[in-house]
């Protein structure tokens, strides 16, 4: 059974840890969620300018599969918060540049509190989940008491029930019956039945007296838990079913009525104060038209003398740019011109100098070839054979002479030939070259040509192009007036606009005065909040204590009872033993044991055993009859008339505890308090008694305690005498 309980306990502990863990865990997914949520909310705000997504709506829920970690909907559940941030982003970077530059640092003022009243609400969101799964817990825990109590219930009309009384009584029937003697048995078999049943009597009358203990205590319990559950459920329906009257009768509804109250005064001074701005804002509105009206005429006539001027430029400018690609044209023709001049005079230069080449060659040949005068130069050979050695010694030197001639005019004429030559070759060159040229002109007109073609065509095209576009500017003219009027209009309606958001500035800046006034009492109501929380902690742990030392106390004083309740059979038993054995003593008592008795007894009354000594005189008396001494101012003693006083009497009782430890050291003290023969139990009272006596000793003078000590023994062993004689008697 303490194994059981044990493990019980050590169970219980981890339960109790396992639920501290999955409460951690269950509110860092709240959070989570709600963080994620904040999030979207913000996304949304920043692309949409609100925020569609509501923490009370079906579309946002703490799902269940959030307490799984490997959960197929947890993972579903993560993915599709992924394609919202995602979507969102999107939109966020789509739109942020186009309409970020026009958001003014009101509207992210009032985002960021936005912002934060939607982290605080999620915050509330989260502690109304939380209270809400304590409450889903207790109502669980109730729910298992109630079904162990009414398990009890039934347990305990069970016991009640007659068919089980009855069974009862056959199993206490068939212990309690006696076996029928054996005609052979022995004599002291009936006393050893009786010794047992008596035995066993004394236990059943103990475990009965328990078990109707233990019947007193559950009722008294099952009373309790009754009552406690009627007060469950009356403050469970105050809960539920709390009126508007319950509120009212708030310290905080008042204080936030007060409040309310003064907000409305002040809206109203500030109403009567917003209309005579809003007269002077309308004519500031009226002048700030007109004066944009005539700014706005001024420059549009600005505007169109400028555009006139500009037309004009551009057409001098065009005209211009014409003559310019003219020009152009002209020098590139002329620079071509030119070139081809210089490169047809350097040749006609070279054929020149070739020509007077050819000229000195033609002249030193006309000399040689010119005859000489009177002389003829073709003579026949027979001729020749017929001249005589001096008329061919003259001719021989003229024919060394022609021979020097030509040898002379031999270089001028190669270098002529070479130079005629060179420059034939050159014109060839040349020629195939103007030839190529013509071919590459001729094919770059072709593509000139087509080029003008297409040019013309395009120039066509632009020429449709412009008539459509003087079409359209003219359409555009016509559009643009309908926009300036347009324009006009939406100017109206921006003043208007501007009148209403002046209207609005002034509502928020009332709005901002009361939301900080709100903040400043939430602040108070926080501080108070934490402040009672505190206490509520410190009580709840006060109670916790007090509820755990009640439990312990109320478990002491039901084994307190259970035991004093066995204690009191047992004394019944013991004083029946008692009674018993106190008429057999007496049956059989001799004249001794009736001296001892009388010994041990009281000189006065003869009823009473001695337990207070008179110190003056050391006689000892009962204490009855010392108090009726001293109440009826007898103050002397009975046997020698010796006067005493109250503080002159020790009382035995009072000495117990300090006489355990002397008794422990006297060899001659015997303890029979704990001995199993009912005869000693007159002795065994005595003994506690005197033992309790003893308490008070260590406050008398020393030599008053070893006279008391001394005469304690004395009469200790006058009793232990007694009790030998008794238990020879009984023998």
């Amino acid at each position: 059974m303490n194994e059981y309980k044990r493990e019980n306990a050590t169970l219980e502990a981890r339960i109790e840890e396992i639920q501290k863990r999955s409460t951690y865990h269950d509110d860092h997914i709240r959070i989570a969620d709600a963080w994620v949520l904040q999030l979207l909310q913000e996304i949304e705000l920043l692309c949409e300018g609100t925020v569609s997504t509501h923490p009370n709506s079906k579309e946002f829920p703490y799902p269940s599969a959030l307490s799984f970690k490997d959960s197929r909907d947890f993972q579903k559940h993560i993915g599709e918060k992924t394609k919202l941030v995602k979507t969102r982003l999107e939109t966020l970077l789509n739109r942020l540049s186009g309409f970020r530059e026009a958001i003014k640092p009101e509207v992210v003022q009032m985002e960021s509190q936005i912002k934060h009243l939607l982290a605080a609400q999620k915050d509330y969101a989260l502690k109304l989940e939380r209270l809400e799964t304590d409450k889903d817990d207790i109502s669980q825990q109730l729910d298992t008491a109630t079904l162990r109590y009414i398990k009890a219930e039934k347990r305990i009309d069970r016991m009640r029930s007659a068919q089980v009384q009855k069974m009862e009584e056959k199993a206490l029937a068939h212990v309690t019956a006696r076996p029928a003697p054996a005609e052979n048995g022995n004599a002291d078999q009936p006393a050893a039945n009786s010794a047992s049943l008596d035995a066993l009597q004394g236990k059943y009358d103990e475990s009965l007296a328990v078990i109707n203990k233990q019947k007193e205590q559950l009722d008294k319990i099952l009373g309790e838990i009754k009552t406690l559950q009627d007060e469950n459920t009356t403050f469970r329906s105050k809960k539920e079913a709390a009126t508007e009257e319950d509120y009212a009768r708030t310290d905080l509804f008042k204080q936030v009525r007060s409040q309310n109250e003064d907000m409305i005064r002040r809206t109203n001074h500030l109403e009567s104060a917003n209309k005579q701005l809003r007269e002077e804002i309308e004519k500031l509105q009226t002048d700030r038209t007109a004066f944009r009206t005539k700014l706005d005429a001024e420059a549009q006539s600005v505007a169109n003398d400028l555009e006139d001027q500009i037309q004009a430029k551009d057409q001098d400018l065009t005209r211009i740019r014409s003559a310019r690609d003219e020009l152009v044209a002209d020098v590139q023709i002329r620079k071509a011109c030119q070139d081809q001049e210089r490169t047809a005079f350097e040749h006609l230069n070279e054929l020149v100098a070739a020509k007077e080449d050819r000229i000195a060659a033609l002249e030193s040949e006309l000399g040689r070839l010119r005859p000489t005068e009177g002389a003829d130069t073709t003579t026949p050979s027979a001729e020749l054979e017929a001249l005589s050695p001096e008329a061919l010694r003259e001719r021989f030197a003229k024919l060394e002479k022609d021979f020097i001639l030509i040898q002379s005019e031999m270089p001028s004429v190669e270098k002529a030939y070479k130079k005629a030559i060179g420059l034939a070759q050159k014109k060839v060159m040349d020629f195939s070259a103007l030839e190529e040229r013509v071919t590459m002109l001729t094919l770059e007109k072709a593509k000139a040509d087509q080029k003008y073609f297409a040019a013309r065509k395009d120039m066509d095209i632009r020429i449709a192009e412009i008539r459509a576009l003087r079409h359209q500017n003219s359409k555009s003219s016509e559009i643009i007036a309908s926009l300036k009027d347009a324009e006009a209009q939406s100017r109206s309606v921006l003043s208007n606009f501007e009148k209403q958001l002046a209207d609005f500035r002034q509502a928020n800046t009332t709005i901002a005065e009361e939301s900080r006034q709100l903040k400043a009492t939430n602040a108070d109501v926080a501080r108070r909040l934490e402040s009672s929380k505190a206490q509520i902690a410190e009580l709840a742990n006060l109670v916790k204590q007090k509820d755990a030392a009640n439990a312990a106390m109320r478990e002491q004083g039901a084994n307190q009872e259970t035991e004093h309740e066995k204690i009191k059979v047992r004394l019944t038993h013991v004083q029946k033993d008692r009674d018993s054995w106190k008429s057999k003593c007496l049956a059989n008592s001799s004249e001794e044991e009736e001296m001892l008795r009388k010994f041990a007894l009281c000189s006065v009354c003869r009823h009473n055993f001695k337990n207070a000594i008179i110190k003056t005189c050391g006689h000892v008396f009962c204490q009855t009859c010392i108090d009726a001494r001293l109440s009826n101012r007898m103050r002397k003693c009975p046997s020698c008339n010796k006067a005493f006083d109250k503080m002159d009497v020790i009382i035995k009782d009072k000495s117990t505890k300090q006489d355990t430890a002397d008794q422990s050291d006297d060899p001659d003290v015997v303890d029979y308090s704990n001995g199993t023969d009912p005869s000693c139990n007159a002795n065994q009272l005595e003994n506690g008694a005197l033992r309790k006596k003893r308490s008070d000793q260590s406050r008398e003078p020393q030599t008053l305690r070893q006279v008391s000590l001394m005469r304690r023994t004395s009469l200790r062993r006058q009793c232990l005498a007694l009790h030998a004689a008794l238990v020879l008697c009984a023998l």
